[in-house]
């Protein structure tokens, strides 16, 4: 219960409690579940941490009585008298009963650390309310110390919920993934067999995190702030101002691969900067490597949820091209993909394909209002758009004024806030791109440019890829918000709708992979068996026309448009 964590919070934070005892384990899981107690454990833990690291201040308060009337000179000694003789008789006690239970030493302690804290608060509201206006100016030093202590908030993500970790302890990732959130907002996933510590670090005024990796691997998306972020390993070190990154360590050697933005890649020798879809490594202590294209995706599917099968090639056909940045994937596990992570790491694909969202978004945040990119996404009702043209050159959802002043109508804003505040928008376009039929019509004149020609030309293949590409993102974001429960659905509602969004996903992750093999440079018509060709072909017919089938099941249950 609430009484016996706060008793054991005390032996917790000074690490008295077996970690592999009974207690333990009920206390940890007690302090996710109970909100208050959690909090009372953070304030306890900085207080006596606090005391602890500023005995100095105290202690100069007794060192200049000449400053002090003379009766606060003297209730401050008889104090100190009282919980030193209270400090002895426990020190005592404890010596007395040492075959008494365990239990019965941690109250012990509690009432020591009690003690502790009466007189560090006595102390402090004495000097505060009565300490003499010539005293302030000789304990300026001290008192901007205080103010710029250094601090770092270490998150635990658990079944229980989210547990307080106190920095610079050592962390181990044994056989499963862990995830911490560093100040609320920094995300890290540990591989398994990683060992790492999380420590303050203050750089020009700004305080930060210095991550120590010592062995393993890691994932992290830190979002810019100002303030700075370190991982440090033996060989080197990565400079974070805002990225999605990943760093394995070895006995021999660091390596750092970047998903999104730019790291700067250090060691002792020379630094490098690792721009986005890049790695570079460190061996021993020699200068980071150049940095060179990889691919982030698949190297960092142990920590997203991707599977991936092996690269094929991209090239020209029909004298025609266009780049395919991604190796072939397997089917995307949406159960089992990492929430958070995945909406970090699609946020520059949702920028490009829905900007307007990201300047209502930035909008909002002046008016103070903070709404993510996926909420306005859902609320507007843009993530369900598809348009398949021939002269669309891939581009798939367009800016609907009617939509966009939906979502500003639920935040108390009219057209003219929109119009001032949303370039483009106005004047109102009259496009109905959310209607069903719309919609289907564009399934249908996409399977019609497919399995009408005999050759697909770059142009339908590069149309079909965006096609594909868009629907595995926006239907994957659908789905995580029928799972966190956005629509006011049954649960059969609910289980249902997820199934028919996993399969319209998978297949269009199949359709994508298709797509990949008829623009193969050694697979063209000419260069191998028509049949073969034609099969790809059908193949992607027929996953265009399970799709519309999926979206037209889809649009029976009348959700989000």
């Amino acid at each position: 219960n609430c009484e016996e964590a706060k008793i054991l919070s005390i032996a917790h934070i000074l690490g008295d409690l077996d970690p592999d005892s009974e207690q333990y384990r009920q206390l940890e899981s007690h302090l996710a579940s109970c909100r208050i107690c959690a909090e009372e454990y953070k304030s306890s833990e900085w207080t006596i941490k606090f005391i602890e690291q500023h005995k100095a201040i105290f202690a100069e308060v007794l060192r200049t009585p000449e400053e002090e009337k003379a009766a606060e000179r003297e209730e401050i000694k008889r104090s100190w008298k009282r919980i030193e003789a209270r400090l002895e008789k426990i020190e005592f006690q404890e010596k007395e009963e040492e075959k008494h239970t365990k239990f019965r030493s941690l109250l012990v302690q509690v009432s020591a650390v009690a003690a502790c804290l009466t007189i560090g608060a006595f102390i402090w509201m004495m000097f505060s309310i009565q300490s003499k206006p010539e005293i302030a100016p000789k304990l300026a030093p001290q008192q901007i110390t205080l103010a710029s202590k250094v601090s770092v908030e270490i998150e635990f993500v658990s079944k229980y919920g989210n547990i307080l970790i106190p920095a610079n302890q050592q962390i181990v990732a044994g056989d499963e993934l862990k995830t911490l959130i560093i100040n609320g907002k920094h995300r890290l996933v540990m591989n398994s067999n990683t060992i790492l510590t999380v420590e303050p670090l203050v750089e020009n005024m700004n305080i930060g995190c210095l991550i120590k990796l010592a062995s393993g691997r890691i994932y992290s998306h830190v979002e810019h702030d100002g303030n700075p972020f370190i991982v440090d390993t033996a060989h080197g070190k990565a400079v974070i101002t805002g990225t999605t990154f990943d760093i394995k360590v070895t006995d021999d050697s660091t390596t750092l691969v970047v998903s999104e933005g730019t790291v700067q890649f250090e060691s002792e020798d020379g630094a490098v900067r690792v721009a986005t879809g890049q790695t570079s490594s460190i061996v021993g202590q020699s200068a980071p490597s150049r940095p060179t294209l990889c691919n982030a995706t698949e190297l960092t599917a142990w920590a997203t949820g991707y599977e991936f099968k092996p690269s094929v090639a991209s090239g020209k056909y029909s004298g025609q091209t266009f780049d395919l940045p991604f190796p072939e994937q397997g089917p995307l596990k949406l159960s089992e993909t990492n929430y958070e992570f995945w909406i970090e790491g699609k946020r520059d694909w949702f920028k490009r394909e829905f900007p307007w969202i990201f300047v209502l978004r930035n909008a909002l945040v002046r008016e103070g209002i903070k709404a993510d990119y996926p909420e306005l996404l859902i609320r507007s009702g843009d993530v369900w758009q598809f348009r398949y043209q021939e002269n669309t050159q891939g581009k798939i959802a367009a800016i609907n004024a009617q939509s966009l002043e939906n979502v500003i109508v639920s935040y108390g804003y009219d057209k003219l806030w929109l119009r001032n505040n949303v370039a483009g928008v106005f004047p109102s376009h009259t496009n109905q791109i959310l209607q069903n039929s719309v919609v289907i019509s564009s399934f249908e004149r996409w399977l019609n440019a497919v399995s009408t020609k005999s050759e697909l030309d770059a142009r339908t293949l590069s149309n079909s890829w965006h096609a594909v590409v868009y629907l595995i993102e926006t239907r994957s974001l659908i789905w995580f918000a029928v799972k966190n429960g956005v629509y006011d659905l049954t649960d059969q509602e609910q289980a249902e709708i997820l199934d028919l969004l996993q399969k319209e996903v998978d297949a269009a992750c199949i359709s994508e992979n298709l797509i990949r093999k008829l623009y193969r440079t050694d697979t063209p018509k000419q260069l191998c068996c028509h049949d073969e060709y034609q099969r790809l072909i059908d193949e992607l017919a027929k996953n265009i026309e399970a799709i519309s089938s999926l979206e037209k099941e889809i649009a029976e249950y009348e959700i989000g448009k």
